[in-house]
């Protein structure tokens, strides 16, 4: 895209998809580093485990960007997502995530820039919210990428030391295993 002759809705659509495709990478990254039981684990009965965590990002990008944006019909089942206890495998999540993916840039790309203004109805987990879609994009990236960080978190503290880094490893100091909280 020429920047110099590129509106600002358009600006904002390219960098949506690459906020998005990084958060979605960072999912990925960590998926691929865990093992079925892994996936399933959860820290505490009333916590999620990563591929609930997972199933709910799906549900939600198809929601909001493939019904909402693209006009399909809204077939989510919030509940399953988290009521779902698997084992779904790590490839098929991969999958189902990677499919969602897809679909969800391919409708960005063809979403014309005029359409950010349109209030749109955004059903919530506790009620709906009349916003611009420009807002519930937002609102959906900072959703995705506060669970990404949650899938991270989690992802760690089942790795501990053998969690690898998708950039530079941290420094050594950070690797000081003295100052870890109890198992």
């Amino acid at each position: 895209m020429d920047t110099d002759k590129a509106t600002s809705g358009e600006l904002f659509i390219e960098e949506y998809r690459r906020h998005l495709a990084a958060s979605l990478e960072t999912v990925r990254h960590c998926l691929r580093q865990l093992n079925d039981q892994q996936l399933w684990w959860r820290p505490q009965r009333s916590q999620n485990s990563i591929a609930n965590l997972t199933l709910h990002l799906c549900g939600n990008l198809r929601q909001r960007i493939l019904s909402l944006v693209g006009g399909e019909p809204d077939v989510r089942n919030r509940g399953l997502e988290f009521t779902e206890r698997g084992p779904i495998p790590q490839p098929e999540l991969l999958r189902r995530l990677d499919d969602i993916a897809g679909a969800v840039d391919a409708t960005l790309v063809g979403l014309p820039p005029a359409r950010l203004s349109e209030q749109q109805l955004f059903r919530g987990a506790a009620a709906p919210i009349e916003e611009s879609l420009l807002g519930g994009l937002l609102r959906t990236l900072a959703h995705l990428g506060g669970h990404a960080q949650e899938i991270v978190c989690l992802t760690r503290m089942q790795l501990k030391e053998a969690y690898t880094f998708r950039g530079a490893p941290p420094p050594p100091e950070m690797l000081d295993t003295r100052d870890r909280a109890p198992s």
